[in-house]
């Protein structure tokens, strides 16, 4: 009887976000399946210069997101951006509903709006975009039900728009869901243990900056649970499930090392201990990292490339007060 291949399904558990980023890439690496995928790249012949991906289904628990050190020692983004644009600060870039229809229906995009979106994470979850023009707070819904309710099952959202995502040729978003529940202690704190699921997800390059970016997020949550509920909340565990996990066949170099280019392994220069060692504590990519993406933002260079709107500089601005006075943790 023939073997099938399967596209296995993971399983990892980390203390901290280092440690759990780690062993998903250790995971994978070994234990995923080679897959092609769509953005593989080929020759002048058509024939493929890169080797297949690995992937898996994986399931992945943070059982403290900000026990230190919390930052990874590999990073593909500016960090301190990217907190922002989880948090808001460009969803004035997000293309209205209207052109976004319009466009597949096979319409130009006006020129003035080349350089938008169709969305971003926070829009999705604050401002979900409805066919007759509405938008739904979905976050703020589902923050509400908690503090009604902190051990319901309810309070979810989601980032799809079935009659708009589907069409994209590109940027689908990989986010599609978060859930947030609360587990009541014995003296009455409650602990926020939320999940989010994931479409497709880049483990080299993009899942520990999600992370960041995301708990980040959470913080807030966690916050305005406790301000509706006149409760303490903690944020407790995080767990993500993605449905593609995967090392891309172009990065096979950096993670698996080539020995013709005298290029080491990931694995070679780093096992967990080293891994671990060698990522920031919050209070280092505070100083290095974090205060000095976002200030920039507000210079008027910045102003002027990302064209915010005084609600976004705010915005920007009231983050910064918070990550300084130590009331949001980076």
């Amino acid at each position: 009887m023939n073997q099938h291949k399967a596209l296995p399904t993971l399983h990892v558990v980390g203390e901290s976000i280092p440690q759990a980023y780690f062993r998903a890439i250790k995971a994978v690496w070994e234990q995923g399946l080679a897959m092609r995928t769509q953005y593989d790249r080929k020759n002048d012949a058509g024939e493929f210069i890169d080797p297949p991906s690995r992937d898996a289904r994986m399931l992945i628990e943070i059982k403290d997101p900000f026990a230190q050190p919390r930052f990874p020692p590999i990073s593909f983004c500016e960090i301190g951006v990217y907190i922002a644009e989880i948090l808001g600060v460009k969803n004035h870039r997000v293309l209205p509903m209207s052109v976004l229809l319009d466009m597949i229906d096979g319409r130009p995009v006006p020129e003035e709006l080349r350089n938008h979106w169709p969305y971003t994470y926070h829009q999705r979850l604050t401002a979900h975009p409805e066919s007759d023009g509405r938008v739904v707070n979905q976050l703020n819904i589902a923050i509400g039900d908690v503090a009604k309710v902190p051990y319901t099952r309810r309070a979810m959202c989601t980032t799809s728009v079935p009659n708009i995502d589907p069409f994209l040729k590109e940027d689908v978003p990989c986010l599609r869901e978060l859930q947030l529940r609360c587990v009541e202690q014995d003296d009455g704190l409650l602990l926020l243990c939320p999940t989010t699921t994931w479409r497709s997800r880049d483990l080299y390059k993009a899942w520990g900056d999600n992370v960041i970016a995301i708990t980040f997020l959470l913080q807030t949550v966690a916050k305005e649970i406790a301000q509706r509920s006149g409760r303490r909340v903690k944020l407790g565990s995080y767990a993500d499930f993605s449905m593609s996990l995967h090392i891309y066949g172009q990065d096979f170099g950096a993670v698996g090392g080539d020995q013709t280019r005298g290029i080491q392994s990931f694995f070679d220069t780093f096992d967990e201990k080293a891994f671990i060692a060698r990522s920031l504590t919050s209070e280092m990519a505070t100083e290095m990292l974090v205060l000095p993406q976002l200030q920039e933002l507000l210079t008027p260079g910045k102003q002027q490339e990302w064209g915010f709107p005084k609600s976004a500089a705010k915005g920007i601005q009231s983050l910064i007060d918070e990550i300084k006075s130590g009331t949001l943790l980076a």
